[in-house]
């Protein structure tokens, strides 16, 4: 059984606000990249273990460009069966900020 100790929900799909902050064009491998600690802290909060490379592989299908200071809606969800949906559509919840990148749970599109 898995228990999750922070957000509850269903299986359905979760929209985000993702922000390339940088001054250049960034993709979303540079996000996952950027931030692999979301990998990590999914595997360790859920018990899974989802490898680095299936993690990255995922995310290349799906690699959006983001021009600078561009924002875009993005959504994840554990039922696509993708690594990436799984990983975000729990790991983005609680909004965040790195280097080059703030993220936040879009309400009005759950």
């Amino acid at each position: 059984m898995k228990l999750r100790m922070s957000f509850v929900a269903n299986s359905s799909s979760t929209s985000y606000f993702i922000v390339n902050t940088s001054d250049s064009t960034r993709s979303l491998l540079d996000f996952a990249i950027q931030n692999i600690e979301l990998l990590y802290e999914f595997n360790i909060h859920y018990d899974y273990s989802f490898s680095l490379k299936d993690f990255l592989d995922s995310v290349t299908q799906r690699n959006i460009e983001f021009h600078s200071g561009e924002s875009m809606t993005l959504v994840f969800g554990d039922e696509d069966g993708t690594v990436v949906g799984h990983v975000y559509d729990y790991e983005l919840r609680m909004g965040g900020s790195s280097k080059d990148w703030t993220w936040r749970f879009h309400e009005s599109l759950r």
